[in-house]
């Protein structure tokens, strides 16, 4: 699936976020009148939460971006014939990468082994 620019993700994340709660306005429009006289302590109290949470805030509603993209575009499932993987390539090798390069004992002499071979004089 095609994987767009982080906030361009979070660009439609807030999009969504900002439908939902232009969805809940007229209820809380009744709220608002009734907290206006705790208003300077809950300013305060939001930049501090806003400062500690910006990160999580912002991975949320990339998260909320990629549903949303996933909708309108639909990841694909099958891959492309010139894909190709580290788990294919050694499943069609024997081991070592090929078998003209093995030694007597069926490993690689170019890998070193930590095996201690006495010298022949």
């Amino acid at each position: 699936m095609f994987r767009p620019f982080l906030l361009t993700r979070a660009s439609i994340g807030l999009a969504a976020s900002a439908v939902e709660h232009a969805v809940a306005l007229p209820g809380r429009a009744i709220e608002a009148v009734a907290t206006l006289p705790a208003l300077p302590v809950r300013v305060a109290g939001g930049l501090v939460q806003s400062y500690l949470h910006a990160g999580q805030t912002l991975t949320d509603l990339a998260v909320k971006g990629d549903r949303v993209i996933g909708a309108v575009f639909p990841s694909r499932s099958d891959l492309p014939e010139w894909a190709t993987f580290d788990e294919d390539q050694a499943d069609a090798q024997d081991g070592y990468g090929s078998s003209s390069g093995t030694g007597p004992d069926g490993d690689d002499p170019t890998v070193p082994t930590g095996r201690i071979t006495p010298r022949s004089t």
